[in-house]
């Protein structure tokens, strides 16, 4: 227990830390990728906050594997680099710190920093329809018959939903993902995994 307080303790700090890094925030300014006069990008052009509630299956207590995820997102606009400037469609490149506080089989926490991409697509007015999937090293502080003692993980996850622009600087997100936590075996205890549906919602800053 105590190793396991230890542990969130340091996720609480590499989270904060993650949240003060200096980052771009002016989308004009891109990276040279060539010398034949083309200029591609990966630029920061979204800041988001989020939360939601996440449920599922496990073994060998009543109830379900409960939590409640917290998390911030940065994403970094990559269309140039696709040839998407200009269409309905863009490709982000995100990170994506987070800590979900775990309420059921019993407290905790999951920590780590995902990368993965979102794709949007205008739909009409202020509404854009996204789809994304990334993966993250994390730390699971609980033991479960899935994955044995606390430790490493891997969690993999990927979903859709909708964002709604409120002005050209700002705008709520909603959607679902699907969870799916394992070591890979690179750890010597279990792996039989753990799934989980989560519904997240969140407000972003646009840039």
């Amino acid at each position: 227990m105590k190793r396991s307080i230890k542990v969130a303790r340091l996720a609480v700090r590499l989270f904060c830390l993650l949240l003060l890094l200096p980052l771009p925030v002016k989308a004009n300014e891109g990276v040279a990728l060539s010398d034949n006069g083309k200029r591609g990008s990966f630029v920061l052009n979204e800041i988001s906050i989020g939360s939601g509630y996440a449920r599922g299956s496990i073994k060998g207590v009543p109830g379900k594997y409960t939590l409640y995820p917290a998390f911030a997102r940065f994403g970094f606009d990559i269309s140039s680099l696709f040839g998407m400037e200009g269409r309905r469609s863009s490709l982000q490149v995100a990170f994506e710190p987070f800590l979900n506080s775990i309420d059921l089989p019993e407290g905790g926490f999951e920590s780590g920093c995902s990368i993965g991409l979102r794709y949007f697509h205008h739909l009409a007015g202020a509404v854009d329809l996204f789809v994304e999937a990334g993966g993250a090293p994390m730390v699971l502080t609980i033991a479960t018959q899935e994955q044995g003692s606390a430790g490493f993980n891997f969690l993999l996850q990927g979903g859709s939903g909708l964002q709604y622009k409120l002005s050209d600087r700002t705008a709520l997100f909603a959607g679902y993902r699907f969870r799916h936590i394992s070591h890979a075996g690179l750890a010597d205890r279990s792996n039989e995994g753990i799934n989980s549906e989560t519904i997240v919602a969140g407000f972003s800053w646009l840039y």
